[in-house]
């Protein structure tokens, strides 16, 4: 009998890594494409989730820099059994995402990527300058002497250009003229242009790895690597770009020790969860994603 069922929609790359792509809308239309049922965005997993009536559907997929089959054709099937390998309502759909060129150099960074205007639509000729903020150095045997460097962006809003590695500079965005940016340049062959130049907290990671388990009284010091989404690791704890907390101060409290290191202590019998959240938001980050490596399981007893 015809009924309402719980489908889910799972997007990859379609490079041999199949990663999950974050951000995708996802459009549920009638098989002719003429109505709009519902849409959402897949999350960290690549994974976006609907109640649909059993019928035939038309998906459509958006996301900027990657491209998919357009329309695809699903048919929600009745008595499917939930999220399962075999289940007949979970639909996998590989996209093609745009491959950050690299830099053939190794004490090089390509730093590339797309700009867009208020509209959303390409910025063409926006001009960027980099200035190094570093004395004349020798870079295997060669004489680094020149400060600045001007790139443009394309007929599409796409630029590029290879810093070096590690390095520190100062970039002018032109529109934001009277803000000067500080580059930190990652120990990488590519990184995402708009991210080196307005990076935001995306990873932690703590040593030790959690779940955690604590008795009630008990501490446990923990040390966080926090990574922007420029490939850079902040400082420590990262004073002024993120908060951390739990989810039940009830059950364990966390707090700064020292400028590198954070207290956990069990404070009641229970479980809860350690979170780290964005404090700086000065950049704006749309569809706002969670930090990865937040959530970390505690458990007091």
């Amino acid at each position: 009998m015809p009924s309402y069922q719980s489908v889910d929609v799972v997007v990859l790359d379609s490079s041999a890594l199949h990663d999950p792509v974050a951000g995708v809308l996802v459009r549920v239309l009638s098989s002719d494409g003429k109505t709009l049922y519902t849409q959402g965005t897949t999350d960290a997993d690549g994974r976006v989730g609907f109640t649909l009536y059993t019928q035939t559907y038309s998906l459509r997929f958006y996301k900027f820099q990657a491209s998919f089959r357009q329309p695809q054709l699903i048919e929600v099937l009745e008595g499917a059994g939930g999220a399962a390998p075999d289940d007949p309502n979970e639909f996998v759909v590989y996209g093609e995402t745009l491959i950050l060129p690299i830099a053939s150099d190794p004490r090089l960074c390509r730093a590339s990527g797309y700009f867009r205007d208020i509209t959303g639509a390409p910025q063409r000729y926006l001009d960027l300058l980099f200035i190094g903020q570093f004395a004349p150095v020798l870079l295997e045997g060669a004489a680094v002497v020149s400060e600045r460097r001007a790139v443009r962006t394309d007929d599409g809003g796409f630029v590029s250009i290879d810093l070096i590695r590690c390095a520190i500079y100062t970039a002018t965005v032109e529109g934001l003229e009277d803000s000067l940016r500080e580059v930190r340049v990652p120990d990488s062959p590519s990184v995402n242009l708009p991210d080196l130049l307005f990076p935001i907290v995306q990873s932690v990671a703590f040593d030790p790895p959690g779940p955690y388990s604590l008795a009630v009284g008990e501490t446990l010091e923990l040390t966080p690597t926090v990574v922007g989404s420029n490939k850079v690791p902040l400082i420590g704890v990262a004073y002024g770009d993120v908060v951390w907390s739990t989810a039940d101060p009830l059950v364990a409290t966390v707090a700064p020790l020292t400028e590198t290191t954070l207290e956990l202590r069990g404070t009641g019998v229970g479980t809860t969860t350690l979170l780290a959240a964005r404090l700086d938001k000065s950049v704006i980050a749309i569809p706002e994603a969670p930090i990865v490596g937040s959530g970390v399981s505690i458990e007091v007893t």
